[in-house]
């Protein structure tokens, strides 16, 4: 209590002091005039009688004197409420190890300012040295598989290719012989054509003599008839001729029962026989030509060639199912239609050289056979997908452990494990608190520093259940709120609400809200009381002047006017305010520049006019 008295009384005493000399030197510097004039040319209105204060630069500045202009402002309705400033909670960071250990090194301590990813201590740590050896042999075991993987696809790319250009080769095999025999097909057909129309030209021959013969034998056999009865010819020579013509008529029959097999009419043996012999033989017979197919079918039996055809046509349909086999198996492996047409066409077997070891797997492994050398890459694939998630698990636990993808990548790289684990910064801020001392031995759950970052902090406030009807809905997330600390009185902070209670404090009849308030300057500082002011709605533009340019004495307002190097005191009358400005309803005018700071002293200046002006205006 004594303590506290000793601090008051010097406060006092100093404030009185500073107080004489700010009077002094303003009663040194002011130039006290009747205000008699009263009449601005540049304002175009007349002041109301006063006094008129006018200043010297240096006047000015030893009393801090600041002007602001007389403008069209919104005349805010706002609510006043008390609050406190507290650290938000976003921007404080405990440090934990992550990994046990103990400490070697520290590199920061209480009070200092860290940015994030700044190193604060080191931690010697036996198991992040053990985690790193695991991450090493991984590593190994996985560069191990890859390489055999390599190898063995390779030999297996080696394997697809040849399979591939041996189901074209099978298949451009097969498509060759199936055409030979087309051709050896198209041969016999026509050599078989050729001798059947050659056989049917002979039997028209044979039918054509024998019936030309049996005529001449007819005539010759009437005349030996007639001369026998005459007894010119003897009967010897009657009877040689009926034989001739019994002969020649047997051989008619004969000539025409070879047509009557191929079931040649009566009408049509008549046809061949009254024909001159330049019509063929076919148009004869069948009254057009026959194609080469319905020919062979009809008269096939009068060539020897046509067991040869039916041997070549049997062997043709073999060849034929063997081409549609081997294409199934082109294409069950992978090859497309219009390879194997190109295939045909060019005779050029596709080697597919231009595709990677990669590229040839994916597009044609589903299609190739089973074969010891996809066992084998299929039992790799296996083993080194085991070594990646082991892998992954070891890197994963280092990177919970602490270690970034830089550290893992280093120890990798040079295969060299190590027990020093850096414990850095999670955030930027001052270090508020410090856990632990050189040497001392720490789990990964302990607490090693505390950060906090007052760039940007919370201001709670409480509204009173009284004042909930005059919020209603106008307060919500992102109405802005303005704060003002003991410390700062000058100083204005404007922040937005976060945060609105859902619920009632019980005990004090309060809802409790947090606003953001950005920081800079560090001049809010957690622990402090504040005083905010939540903006409810703008109203209409009206004229108006800071509120701490409006003074009141005796039940009048009044302003100091600004007016060259003079201070006019200007009675003013006023409406509506808000936290930083009011109304200005009568008294000035737009674009007059009135004093904000420094208006006391003017004051008491005009008060003390009558005590210290001379005969001649001038103060003794």
């Amino acid at each position: 209590m004594l303590r506290y008295f000793y601090f008051s009384l010097f406060f006092t005493i100093f404030a009185i002091t500073i107080g004489s000399l700010v009077s002094l030197n303003l009663t040194s510097t002011l130039t006290w005039a009747e205000n008699t004039q009263g009449q601005d040319d540049n304002t175009n209105h007349t002041h109301s009688q006063g006094n008129i204060v006018t200043l010297t630069d240096k006047a000015k500045a030893n009393i801090g004197l600041r002007t602001a202009e007389v403008d069209l402002r919104a005349i805010e309705t706002i609510v006043h409420v008390h609050g406190n400033i507290l650290a938000h909670p976003k921007r404080q960071a405990i440090v934990t190890p992550r990994i046990g250990g103990i400490v070697k090194r520290i590199h920061s301590s209480v009070g200092e300012f860290t940015e994030k990813g700044d190193l604060l201590l080191e931690l010697e740590s036996l198991d992040l040295q053990m985690a790193q050896i695991e991450m090493i042999e991984a590593v190994a075991q996985k560069k191990s598989l890859e390489s055999k993987l390599a190898r063995l696809t390779e030999v297996f790319a080696k394997q697809i290719r040849r399979e591939l250009q041996t189901r074209q080769i099978d298949y451009l095999q097969s498509f060759s012989e199936l055409q030979e025999l087309q051709i050896a097909i198209e041969k016999r057909k026509v050599l078989a054509i050729t001798k059947v129309i050659s056989a049917l030209e002979q039997m028209r021959f044979r039918l054509v003599k024998a019936d030309v013969e049996l005529r001449l034998l007819k005539t010759t056999l009437k005349r030996t008839e007639v001369l026998a009865e005459k007894r010119i010819s003897a009967q010897k020579e009657l009877i040689a001729q009926q034989a001739e013509y019994r002969k020649g008529h047997s051989e008619l029959a004969d000539a025409k029962r070879q047509f009557q097999i191929l079931d040649v009419s009566k009408q049509t043996l008549d046809k061949i026989l009254h024909d001159s012999g330049e019509t063929a033989i076919l148009s004869l017979m069948t009254g057009n030509e026959l194609d080469a197919e319905a020919l062979l079918e009809k008269y096939a039996m009068l060539s020897g060639k046509g067991t040869e055809l039916i041997e070549a046509e049997a062997a043709y349909k073999i060849a034929a199912i063997k081409v549609a086999a081997n294409k199934q198996r082109a294409l069950a492996a992978g090859l497309t239609e219009t390879l194997l047409e190109n295939l045909t066409k060019t005779k050029t077997i596709v080697t597919f050289s231009d595709l990677s070891t990669d590229e040839l797997i994916e597009n044609y492994l589903a299609f190739v056979e089973s074969s010891e050398a996809l066992e084998g890459v299929l039992q790799l694939e296996e083993s080194l997908r085991n070594a990646v998630i082991t892998f992954n698990k070891v890197r994963q636990r280092l990177q919970v452990s602490g270690l970034t993808l830089a550290d893992i990548d280093k120890v990798v790289q040079t295969g060299k494990p190590s027990p020093i684990f850096y414990v850095t910064a999670p955030a930027s801020g001052q270090i508020i608190k410090q856990h632990v001392t050189l040497g001392t031995t720490v789990e990964k759950s302990n607490m090693l520093f505390s950060i906090l970052d007052t760039d940007l902090v919370w201001v709670e406030g409480e509204v009173h259940e009284d004042a909930l009807i005059l919020l209603q809905n106008k307060w919500q997330i992102g109405s802005e709120v303005r704060a003002r600390v003991a410390a700062y009185p000058e100083a204005i902070f404007t922040g937005r609400i976060s945060h609105i209670s859902r619920v009632m404090n019980p005990e004090e009849r309060t809802v409790h809200f947090w606003a953001e308030f950005n920081n800079p300057t560090h001049k809010l500082k957690p622990g402090m009381f504040a005083e905010q002011t939540i903006v409810l709605e703008k109203g209409a533009e009206v004229l108006s002047v800071p509120l701490n340019a409006v003074l009141e004495n005796g039940g009048s307002r009044f302003v100091f006017v600004e007016l060259g190097e003079t201070y006019t005191k200007q009675e003013v009358v006023v409406g509506a305010k808000d936290d930083q400005y009011i109304e200005i309803r009568e008294g000035l005018f737009p674009e007059e520049y009135v004093v904000v700071q420094g208006q006391h002293q003017l004051l008491r200046a005009t008060e003390d006019v009558s005590e210290v002006m001379g005969a001649h205006g001038h103060p003794h």
